[in-house]
């Protein structure tokens, strides 16, 4: 079966997001600069302690400041990633990437199609399938793989037979 679709620096920009969000270590890492907000805490608590008196108003200040920190900075951090995904992206030629690709689902392998050529990848090769509202993420490894949107399909049932056929092919390849 063969499926035609348009992919777009924003399909990309959408596969490198879902990774940052999904990724253990970009998630241990955020983890780690949101409680970082806590020495915004222990600055006033510092300076009180040095100072032989407790600053209230620089705590309130500090305090107020720490929660604001540990609510934002998710935005922030991963606003940052998005903007370098871009960068990276917009860096070189990706004409290979983006424009108009075929995919074709066989019972050895996945075959993908676009003006720069062909891509064949047995299924062994395979190791996740995502899925999100706008993207299907067929993985390589852990930072390649297939993007498809979901809008390539006309009708919820065409994609709903696509996700059916690559998850038998998965199976029995």
């Amino acid at each position: 079966m063969e499926y035609h679709y348009t992919l777009t620096k924003d399909d990309y920009v959408a596969f490198n997001m879902h990774h940052a969000q999904h990724s253990e270590r970009v998630q241990k890492v955020l983890r780690v600069q949101r409680w970082m907000s806590l020495i915004f805490v222990l600055i006033p608590l510092l300076v009180s302690w040095v100072e032989g008196e407790f600053l209230l108003g620089m705590f309130v200040a500090f305090a107020l400041l720490a929660v604001l920190w540990f609510l934002f900075y998710p935005k922030y951090f991963y606003g940052s990633i998005k903007k370098n995904i871009v960068k990276v992206i917009n860096e070189g030629d990706n004409s290979s990437l983006t424009g108009e690709h075929t995919m074709m689902v066989t019972e050895e392998a996945l075959v993908e199609k676009s003006s720069k050529g062909e891509v064949k990848t047995p299924w062994s090769s395979i190791t996740q399938i995502r899925e999100t509202d706008e993207h299907i993420f067929i993985l390589v490894s852990a930072m390649s793989g297939y993007v498809i949107p979901t809008s390539a399909f006309a009708e919820v049932k065409a994609l709903q037979q696509f996700k059916e056929m690559l998850n038998a092919a998965r199976k029995t390849g």
